[in-house]
């Protein structure tokens, strides 16, 4: 088993609202996020995870984004049955950037970061999501 972890600007939040209901869809959304990312992560193994994503405040460039402003983000650690999944050329992260590369997202939640396009973006200075190998 491999140990992992992501950080986004998205809201991912897990509030379990599956189903949709008057007055609810703000949680209903930020579930839709939270299965993205589960779903794209499960492309190439199944995934476990012990804890929901966590909203944390933290200096962007501490977790690898492009500014040193205090932000709004979502951590999430979670774990692979397969060893190596994700890794290509010796980068572990590899198959991660390209999965999530442009996969769609619900924006307008509770990011505190508008982007112009409701998308994943792994690379360069506008990305929105950073994923790390644990040791």
């Amino acid at each position: 088993m491999e140990e992992y972890k992501l950080y986004t600007f998205v809201d991912i939040t897990h509030t379990s609202q599956y189903r949709a209901e008057p007055g609810k869809e703000a949680a209903r959304w930020k579930e839709q996020n939270f299965n993205t990312i589960v779903q794209t992560l499960g492309i190439r193994s199944n995934i476990i995870y012990y804890q929901s994503p966590q909203a944390t405040e933290v200096r962007g460039s501490l977790v690898g984004f492009d500014t040193d402003e205090i932000v709004r983000l979502w951590r999430f650690d979670f774990a692979t049955e397969r060893e190596l999944v994700y890794e290509e050329d010796g980068d572990p992260i590899a198959f991660l950037r390209d999965d999530f590369e442009l996969v769609p997202y619900i924006q307008g939640l509770d990011e505190r970061l508008h982007q112009t396009h409701a998308v994943f973006l792994t690379e360069g200075k506008n990305k929105n999501i950073v994923f790390y190998k644990k040791q």
